[in-house]
């Protein structure tokens, strides 16, 4: 009887050493399973803010393209418009300078005119 008494304490003993080992090794596993776990989390936490973060920052470029656009629609509007108001200002110049040089002809005819017309009247003197 002793010797199954000795083969019982025996074994109470190795049980009892695998399961405090086990109980170690488990221990360890479970606090880096939950160090790992924290570090997801606070991956988590940065990828999510930092998407927030993205979105915001894609709607305001967004916005600032259509406002883009729409200026740019405004500038080009604004430029044609300025180039119909010069080539009116360049049209009106051409008038107002065929017109010049209209009166100008015109006045040079008159000079022209009189001097013959003194010429005429020294002449027949």
């Amino acid at each position: 009887m002793e010797s199954a008494f000795l083969k019982m304490d025996i074994f109470f003993l190795v049980t009892t050493i695998t399961v405090a080992l086990l109980g170690v090794f488990i221990a360890l596993v479970a606090f880096y399973v939950v160090r790992i776990l924290r570090d997801i989390n606070e991956i988590t936490r940065t990828v999510s803010k930092e998407a927030k973060e993205f979105a915001s920052d894609f709607h305001a470029v967004r916005t600032d393209i259509k406002e883009g656009v729409h200026d740019a629609r405004e500038s080009v509007q604004e430029g044609l418009d300025t180039a119909k108001n010069y080539t009116k200002m360049v049209a009106g110049a051409g008038i107002v300078r065929a017109v010049s040089g209209f009166f100008d002809a015109l006045s040079a005819e008159k000079q022209a005119s009189k001097r013959r017309r003194s010429s005429k009247k020294k002449a027949s003197e």
